[in-house]
């Protein structure tokens, strides 16, 4: 076979691309980036005298709602009590969720094909909007 500068730029071209999807630099800046964004919404949120920084006293409260939220979203399987999942509450965990998706699976997909189709999805969504409107109804009432 003939090599010619047109396969060889190819090749580069190949070796470039895989380099730089392979190349942890740039997911690197994109955690940065995260974590600069996940800063500012907690000094956003918790620094009360705008310091720039999160004071002993504010830092109390953002881990207190951070407790709050694992409480509201985990708290459930969190059958020790400690605050994290081990293997046995993350194992429950993947029990509940997956018998949630096949009972929503049954509940909505109507063509049997044991996927939600997009249309399948927009009425699913429309559904759980529709009852959960008509809950805040309830309760403001």
């Amino acid at each position: 076979m003939k090599t010619t500068t047109l396969t060889h730029r190819g090749a580069l071209a190949l070796g470039l691309l895989a380099f730089t999807l392979f190349h942890p630099t740039h997911r690197l800046l994109a955690e940065v980036s995260q974590d600069t964004e996940k800063t500012a919404r907690l000094l956003k949120r918790f620094d009360a005298n705008q310091n720039g920084k999160l004071d002993p006293k504010e830092q109390t409260a953002a881990d207190q709602a951070r407790k709050e939220l694992f409480q509201r979203l985990q708290g459930k399987y969190d059958t020790d009590g400690n605050g994290q999942l081990n293997d046995a509450e993350k194992a429950a965990r993947r029990a509940y969720m997956q018998a949630k998706k096949q009972e929503n699976l049954a509940k909505y997909d109507k063509d049997g094909d044991g996927r939600l189709s997009r249309e399948e999805r927009a009425d699913a969504l429309a559904t759980r909007k529709a009852a959960k409107k008509a809950a805040s109804k309830v309760e403001g009432t």
